[in-house]
């Protein structure tokens, strides 16, 4: 990822230096936001992989649960059931 910072850095400094070349005016003022675009994409990189070398936070602990017992009651023997 590094390599695309600094392409974008390059790229930055390619804009400024060409703005340069031209009169005060919109063409001028447009490189150079060019410029500060590609800077701020390339800190925006560098951002991302620095998150990128951070260590994974483990996996949320399970959260524990109380242990239920059922308990049965006993059903009355259904007497209808007579001969």
């Amino acid at each position: 990822m590094a390599n695309q910072s600094e392409r974008y850095r390059r790229l930055a400094q390619e804009c400024s230096e060409m703005a340069h070349t031209f009169p005060a005016g919109e063409r001028r003022t447009s490189l150079l936001e060019m410029a500060q675009v590609w800077r701020r994409l390339a800190d925006e990189q560098d951002h991302a992989s620095d998150l990128a070398e951070m260590p994974t936070p483990p996996p949320p602990a399970e959260p524990t649960r109380p242990i239920v017992q059922q308990q049965q009651q006993s059903q009355p023997k259904d007497d209808d059931n007579k001969d």
